[in-house]
Parts: structure tokens; C-alpha cells; sequence
């Protein structure tokens, strides 16, 4: 079962590990960096933002206008509890370029991030990931954050988890909620057999544990 651990305050503050899995990430489809739109729920629904990578983006046709794809974990945590209200993902994206492309608050209730893929060969995780989270939850407005750890990187296992163990604490000093959505995907130094096609991205079965976890996630820090 993935780990989570609540925000305990009510306040706010995705690379390639190798040239094969950067290449990966660099290429398909991406969305347009634009204000999440609002999404027409009653009070009982979790309204959900999201902000990511070609993990999060996946093969999705428009991603930003809620036209999700099946190899995107977005579509497995949307249900009747969950409602996609917009968000901002492209392949081969930075945790600074997230930040930088939010250009308007999200109207949502929880803010899911899920990034540090695409940083994870860089030497100063601090700079690269962390002060890059703060910048994207302080643009995007939303006061309930889950961070999700990254999915593993097959060529690159260690980075991967260097990643993944610098994101833990650093999500709760800043009051977040950590979630380690990944934790199902993983099998030993890759990934469990059919849950990526490329030893990075997700197949569709990937994308469902993973979205499932971060559903789980998002109702429990719902306000």
C-alpha cells in the first residue's frame, strides 16, 4: 500500500535518468499552458488540478481541456469523487518549466504534482525540484497540494530513488501531502511487468495503479 502522510496545516509554501529515458520523454503529445478551466460539480466532489510530465500527460489529446488519455494516470483517479478541473502537463518538462507555464490560479480543491523525472540526473535536487514545487504551488493558488513520488527509472534506478528520497521530506516541511504513488509500480530496480513499455513511461495498467493511489490521495486531503 503507498504511504501518505497529511499536510498538518492549513497553509501552502518531472530527465530522464538516462539519454534513453530523456529522449523518452521528449517527444508525443503535450498540452497548452493555460488556466485550468472550471469544472461544473456539486460540494461532495473533490475538485482535482494537476501539474506534471509525460507521466502525467501521457497520451493524452488535450490534457489542459480535461481530453484525457488512457496511459495517463489522470483518467484512473477521476470518478464520481474526483473531478478533473484542469491542469498543466508536456512531455519532457522541468520541474522550472511547470512552474513557469502556470499562468493562472487553478480553480480546484487539491493540487496533484507529480515531477522530478526529467531533473533526476541533476546534482542540486534543492534547486532543481524543490524551490521549483514552492514556485508551482504558489502560482497555482491552491491550498491543498499532494506531491506523488516518481515512477521508477530502469536505466537508472538510483536516480529514480534519489529523487523520490529527497521529494519524502521535503513535502512535509512544507506542510504537503507526500504520497508514494509509485510504490505498485515498482519491482525491485524497474518496473512490475507490464506497467511501462519503455522502462519510464506507464501502459495503460501502470497508469491505473498509479492513479488509483493518487485518487486515494486527493479524497483524504480534500478539505
Amino acid at each position: 500500500m503507498p504511504s501518505i502522510r497529511r499536510r498538518p496545516a492549513r497553509w501552502v509554501a518531472t530527465l530522464a535518468a538516462s539519454a534513453v529515458a530523456l529522449v523518452g520523454c521528449t517527444t508525443g503529445p503535450s498540452t497548452t499552458p493555460a488556466a485550468s478551466p472550471t469544472a461544473t460539480t456539486s460540494d461532495q466532489v473533490v475538485r482535482m488540478a494537476v501539474v506534471g510530465d509525460s507521466i502525467t500527460d501521457a497520451d493524452s489529446p488535450d490534457l489542459a481541456n480535461g481530453d484525457l488519455g488512457a496511459q495517463s494516470w489522470v483518467a484512473h483517479a477521476v470518478d464520481d469523487e474526483v473531478a478533473f478541473a484542469g491542469g498543466w502537463a508536456e512531455w519532457g518538462a522541468r520541474t522550472a518549466q511547470m512552474a513557469d507555464a502556470i499562468a493562472a490560479p487553478f480553480d480546484a480543491d487539491v493540487l496533484v504534482i507529480l515531477a522530478g523525472t526529467n531533473d533526476a540526473l541533476g546534482d542540486d535536487l534543492a534547486a532543481d525540484v524543490g524551490a521549483q514545487l514552492v514556485r508551482i504551488v504558489e502560482r497555482a493558488g491552491v491550498d491543498e497540494v499532494v506531491v506523488s513520488s516518481i515512477p521508477p527509472l530502469a536505466s537508472a534506478p538510483d536516480r529514480s530513488d534519489a529523487v523520490n528520497d529527497f521529494l519524502e521530506p521535503f513535502v512535509a516541511q512544507q506542510g504537503w501531502t507526500w504520497v508514494d504513488a509509485s510504490a505498485g509500480l515498482r519491482d525491485g530496480d524497474g518496473f512490475v511487468a507490464g506497467t511501462s513499455y519503455d522502462g519510464v513511461h506507464l501502459t495503460e495498467a501502470g497508469a491505473g495503479l498509479l492513479g488509483a493511489a493518487i485518487r486515494t490521495a486527493v479524497v483524504d486531503a480534500a478539505p
